[in-house]
């Protein structure tokens, strides 16, 4: 094992040695023969507690690592898996470092990007396989925090280590550390409370093997929790105050639904805001169980982001919204910001989807994860392609060709032209080669910070003041967006497997009829059929297939529209006599849509 393994002092891999040798053990008929005497060579070797005085060191570590992936989709690898993973985790935080700084070095090593990628990905998976075999063999009956399974905890571990790897090089995506397994089996019960206390193990604490779903749902009990807990208040303040709302009740009218809310947000308290929200629209009869909200949510949307309300900047070719660059000083307008926050929090405290045309930069900012050119790239693809290109242009007429400076100018409110100084007497300072990275690093910092810093500080202070700044670090700046805007996907096949029928009889025809026409629809319709169905275009965390969708029956033949309980995502269909009255009515109920919700 020795002469396999190879042990060295030098600081890298060679992983096609390690691949030689493998195949030469295959050809052989002796991999388990190595994998025997690989066990009994960990187990005299992985001597200490720390990585120091053991005769193994990181490299040895990681060429262990690359020859258990490669033998373990025909061989049982588990055990000297579980020895490297312990023996890391026993180490202190610098030589766990030291394995990662081992790996990266081997892995840049090698010519081949997609060598890379593939070997790291070799090694989640490898992990993530032993996890799930582990949780297989615990004791279901037992919360699987509670069984705290030594295997389970150190792979989780190292995991974690292989994670911060990857968030600095990508080599994968972030998704392949979601854990199928750990989601399905994790007790809320036990897990939740532990992490809030930071009392022992949960897999809380290792947020990157949870999806948005789960972490949605994380999400939805803390809010709850809260909601709860200010429900209780408002009865107990009742009893010596007086009357007293329990929820957050907003009255609007259509026509005037921002300046509506907003006003009535300004005299809301904090705790006002963590009350569970309901909306009424003035002369309209319905209780809100969250259909109401939804669409007052989709109105809010729509208001906020027309060019003429003159707070957020439009660009046609990325068709994404950002903040008029402009250094807000009057107070009106900063409470408008605010409040505005407060509407976006309240979407997400209360577990609606906005579609919001922002970047991913605003939720890489509300996550306090810094933004860099390709987000700039995303906002403005034209710019940030142009940035892009200076800084990689390397000819001789560069000067002639980039005859800038440091001061900059830009489109502030209402088409107006400004100047910026990127660095002080930025007008003497001409862009060279040598500090064109520092120009862009600047000019980005510039449009997503230093332009819009009071108008975005006031938005973020509306949002925190609605959600818990601290739950939010479960989330990735994709999963919060998707958590915010919903899913961009509609697969409307996953909805269909997931649908659910009340009061229709075995063989009815109109069930396959209505999945018919669903799926011959355009993009444009089937968003309408949501938004009528559910009161919102948009598909929720995780996508269709995680949404509660039910088709019940409304009674026989009749010429009546399709209804809808958008509360619940019920929709109420007449048994039609044909296929093409349902059609018929079907896009007649779905162009009334967004009429109003005393239609329904």
């Amino acid at each position: 094992m020795e002469a396999l393994f190879g042990l060295s002092t030098e600081n890298s891999c060679n992983f096609n040695a390690i691949r030689n040798a493998f195949e030469a053990l295959e050809k052989a008929g002796t991999v388990n023969d190595a994998l025997q005497k690989s066990n009994v060579f960990l187990e005299e070797n992985l001597l200490s507690d720390t990585g120091g005085a053991s005769r193994i060191t990181e490299t040895h570590l990681v060429n262990v690592l690359y020859f258990l992936t490669l033998v373990s989709e025909t061989h049982t690898y588990g055990p000297a898996l579980s020895k490297v993973c312990g023996h890391i985790e026993k180490w202190d935080p610098d030589a766990k470092e030291r394995v990662g700084t081992v790996l990266v070095q081997s892995l840049d090593a090698l010519a081949s990007k997609a060598e890379r990628q593939s070997i790291f990905q070799k090694i989640v998976a490898l992990l993530q396989s032993f996890i799930m075999m582990q949780i297989a063999n615990v004791d279901s009956k037992v919360p699987l925090t509670l069984t705290c399974d030594e295997g389970i905890v150190t792979a989780v571990s190292f995991l974690e280590l292989l994670n911060d790897i990857n968030n600095d090089n990508s080599y994968v995506s972030f998704e392949e550390f979601y854990n199928d397994a750990i989601k399905e089996t994790i007790s809320m019960k036990e897990d939740y409370p532990r992490w809030k206390a930071s009392s022992g193990f949960s897999f809380f604490n290792y947020p990157f093997l949870l999806d948005s779903t789960a972490k949605g749902d994380i999400l939805k009990i803390e809010n709850m929790i809260t909601m709860r807990h200010e429900l209780q208040d408002s009865f107990f303040r009742a009893m010596f105050i007086g009357v007293n709302s329990p929820y957050l009740h907003l009255e609007v009218r259509r026509d005037h639904v921002v300046r509506d809310a907003i006003a009535q947000l300004a005299t809301k308290t904090t705790h006002d805001l963590k009350k569970q929200l309901r909306v009424s629209f003035v002369g309209e009869e319905g209780i809100d169980d969250g259909g109401i909200q939804k669409e007052f949510f989709q109105m809010v949307v729509k208001e906020i982001f027309n060019s003429n309300h003159g707070m957020f900047q439009y660009d046609s070719d990325s068709r994404l919204c950002w903040f008029t660059k402009e250094t807000v000083t009057d107070p009106g307008v900063m409470e408008e910001y605010l409040l505005l926050g407060r509407l976006m929090g309240l979407a997400i405290y209360n577990s609606n989807t906005l579609e919001i045309p922002f970047p991913m930069a605003l939720f890489k900012k509300l996550l306090q994860i810094p933004v860099t050119l390709d987000d700039l790239k995303e906002l403005d693809p034209a710019f940030g392609r142009g940035l892009a290109g200076l800084l990689e242009y390397n000819e001789d007429d560069f000067a002639d060709l980039y005859d800038w400076t440091f001061q900059i100018q830009y489109d502030g409110p209402y088409y107006t032209r400004s100047t910026h100084d990127l660095k002080p007497k930025g007008d003497s300072i001409p862009l060279t080669k040598d500090n064109r990275d520092e120009f862009v690093r600047l000019y980005v910092d510039f449009i997503f910070n230093t332009a819009v810093a009071t108008a975005y500080q006031s938005f973020s202070e509306g949002v925190y003041s609605v959600v818990d700044r601290d739950t939010l670090v479960f989330f990735r700046p994709e999963e919060f967006q998707q958590l915010v805007v919903g899913c961009p996907d509609l697969d409307f096949q996953a909805l269909e497997n997931n649908a659910k029928y009340e009061g229709w009889e075995e063989g009815s025809a109109i069930i396959p009829h209505f999945w018919e026409i669903v799926h011959a629809m355009s993009l444009e319709e089937k968003k309408g059929l949501l938004f009528f169905t559910t009161g919102s275009d948009r598909a929720p965390v995780g996508g269709l297939g995680n949404l509660t969708f039910v088709i019940a029956r409304n009674g026989p033949d009749s010429d009546r529209l399709p209804t809808s309980h958008t509360c619940y995502n019920v929709l109420l269909l007449n048994e039609y006599a044909s296929k093409e009255k349902l059609q018929e009515r079907l896009r007649t109920a779905i162009s009334f849509a967004h009429c109003g919700f005393f239609l329904l």
